[in-house]
C-alpha cells in the first residue's frame, strides 16, 4: 500500500475520533436486550433450534450452493423456499437474496432500467438509497411521511415519465409507520409504482406476521416488497416479493443476485422451518404489542424527549455525539443494552438512544429502562 493511501486512511480515522464518531466492533452486548432486531425472540428460540437441527440431520441438501444460481447454485431447497414465500405473502413470485441489504440494493439498482424516476422517502434505508444511486434513475426525495409533499413531488413529474415510490413499512431509526394506503392511492393517481421495504414489519405486523402491505390489503397494488429473515425471524437473508415478470427481470439484471454465490441450500431449508412456525406465534406477537402499549404509557408520563412511535422501535433524542455516549454508558452500567445511534446513521444533531422492544421483555425491565434514562438525563 502506498504511503499516501496509508496516511489518508489514518487521517480519516483520526477525524472520526476527533468528533467522537469512531466506531469499532465489539461482541454482542450482554444485559437486558433493548437493542437487537430479534423482536419475537426467535434467534435463541429452542423450538426453532430443534427444527433447524432436524433439518441439518435429515436433509441431503449441500451446505454450500457451489456457485451463482445462474451457474451451479440453483437448488431445489431454494426454489422450495421461494414457493413457500409466494404462498405465505400472497405474491405471484419471490426471489431470495443473501441479505435484506442485497435484496434492496439489487431491486432498486436494477429498476433504473425501466423506471425513469425514483421518488424516495427521506428516511429510506441505506440499502435502498444505495440502490437508487446505482440505478441511474433520477431521484426525488420527499419529506418523511408527508403525503402533501409526496403528492407535490409526483405532480411535478413530466407527463409519461415512469416512476416508482420507495418507502419502508416501519422506519428503523424513528419507529413510525408509513401510511401505505395513502401512498398507494397517490401513486396510482400519478401512474407510479410502489416499492415497500417490510424489514421491520415482517414477522410482526399483519396476519401471521405477513407485513404491513398484507395487513392493509395492498399486496396487489405494489410493484414489489422486500422482506428480511434477519430481524423478527431470527435468521439471515432476504427476498423480493413481486410478479413473475419482475422476478425474471431481477434474475437477469439485479447484479447483487446475478454475480453472487447462491444462498446455502441447507440454510434455505432452515428458513422454511421458521415460516412453518410463524402462524403459531400469535402469543409472541400479542406480548410484543402489549409491551409497546406499556412502553407508550410510560412515555406519556415521561418528561424526556421520546419520539412519537407506535411500533416496537422507540427512540429517545439526545443530541450530541459525546452526550449520547455518556447516556449510553449510564444505561450499560444498569445492565441495559440500549445503544446510542450516532452520525452518520442519523444526521448530526439527531443522535438518539434506540430502544427495540421484544416479546420476551418484561414490564419490570421496561420500568428499569425509564428509571435509568431519568438518571442519565438528570
Amino acid at each position: 500500500m502506498s504511503a499516501a493511501i496509508r496516511r489518508a486512511i489514518r487521517e480519516a480515522l483520526r477525524e472520526r475520533e476527533k468528533v467522537g464518531l469512531l466506531r469499532s466492533l465489539e461482541t454482542a452486548p450482554g444485559g437486558i436486550d433493548f437493542c437487537s432486531n430479534d423482536y419475537l425472540g426467535l434467534a435463541r428460540d429452542r423450538r426453532l433450534r430443534g427444527r433447524i437441527a432436524a433439518v441439518a440431520a435429515e436433509s441431503a441438501a449441500p451446505q454450500g450452493a457451489t456457485g451463482s444460481r445462474l451457474i451451479s447454485g440453483n437448488h431445489p431447497e431454494i426454489e422450495a423456499l421461494e414457493a413457500q414465500l409466494s404462498g405465505f405473502y400472497a405474491s405471484e413470485a419471490a426471489l431470495v437474496f443473501s441479505s435484506g441489504f442485497a435484496a434492496n440494493l439489487g431491486l432498486l439498482a436494477s429498476l433504473g432500467g425501466v423506471v425513469q424516476t425514483l421518488v424516495c422517502d427521506r428516511l429510506l434505508h441505506a440499502s435502498a438509497i444505495d440502490g437508487g444511486r446505482l440505478s441511474g434513475a433520477k431521484r426525488v426525495i420527499f419529506v418523511h411521511n408527508d403525503m402533501r409533499d409526496l403528492k407535490a413531488r409526483l405532480g411535478e413529474l413530466p407527463s409519461g415519465e415512469t416512476a416508482a415510490v420507495a418507502v419502508d413499512t416501519v422506519y428503523s431509526m424513528d419507529g413510525d409507520f408509513a401510511p401505505l394506503e395513502e401512498i398507494a392511492d397517490l401513486a396510482e393517481e400519478h401512474d407510479a409504482a410502489v416499492v415497500v421495504d417490510e424489514a421491520h414489519a415482517n414477522g410482526v405486523l399483519g396476519p401471521a406476521g405477513r407485513g404491513g402491505t398484507v395487513a392493509a390489503g395492498l399486496q396487489d397494488r405494489v410493484l414489489a416488497r422486500v422482506v428480511t429473515f434477519g430481524k423478527a425471524l431470527g435468521l439471515q437473508g432476504g427476498a423480493v416479493l413481486c410478479s413473475k415478470d419482475l422476478r425474471d427481470y431481477l434474475v437477469n439484471f439485479a447484479r447483487s443476485f446475478v454475480f453472487s454465490t447462491g444462498v446455502s441450500p441447507l440454510w434455505a431449508a432452515s428458513v422454511q422451518s421458521v415460516y412453518d412456525m410463524l402462524p403459531d406465534l400469535n402469543a409472541e406477537r400479542e406480548q410484543l404489542l402489549d409491551n409497546v402499549s406499556h412502553f407508550r404509557g410510560r412515555v406519556a408520563e415521561s418528561a424526556q424527549p421520546w419520539l412519537p412511535s407506535e411500533s416496537w422501535i422507540q427512540c429517545l433524542r439526545v443530541p450530541g455525539a459525546r452526550r449520547i455516549r455518556r447516556v449510553g454508558g449510564v444505561l450499560r452500567s444498569r445492565g441495559l443494552a440500549a445503544l446510542p445511534i450516532r452520525a452518520p446513521t442519523v444526521p448530526a444533531g439527531e443522535e438518539r438512544i434506540r430502544v427495540c422492544l421484544h416479546s420476551h421483555n418484561t414490564r419490570e425491565e421496561i420500568d428499569l429502562l425509564f428509571s435509568a434514562v431519568d438518571e442519565a438525563l438528570r
